[in-house]
């Protein structure tokens, strides 16, 4: 009977494992053949992203700059209820969290 009880619990929690395989890798840099705006491109990355992937994000920005992009984007695309890794230094910022599936609105204020 345990063993049954064993079975079903794996089976019934394998469409779990699976949909956090799918990983969404993006890359902010500094163009210097264009005028481009490196985070509007990230963004458009990420909108074609699925729900559920996990988002890993790397910027190659001034470290200043990189922690205002990556705030927003936690705010912006990241479930809350997953755990999010944020690495910075000097040189380099990443982010990964799982992908909600579609940006949050932003809130006006009058």
């Amino acid at each position: 009977m345990r063993k049954l009880i064993t079975l079903i619990i794996l089976l019934s929690s394998f469409p779990l494992l699976a949909d956090f395989d799918d990983k969404c890798s993006v890359l902010i840099t500094l163009r210097f053949q264009n005028n481009d705006d490196a985070y509007k491109d990230a963004i458009n990355k990420i909108n074609q992203c699925e729900k559920y992937d996990i988002l890993s994000v790397t910027s190659f920005l001034e470290l200043s700059i990189s922690k205002v992009y990556i705030t927003d984007l936690i705010q912006s695309y990241c479930m809350f209820n997953h755990e999010i890794v944020t690495l910075l230094d000097e040189k380099t910022s990443n982010l990964s969290c799982v992908h909600r599936g579609k940006a949050r609105i932003e809130r006006k204020f009058n």
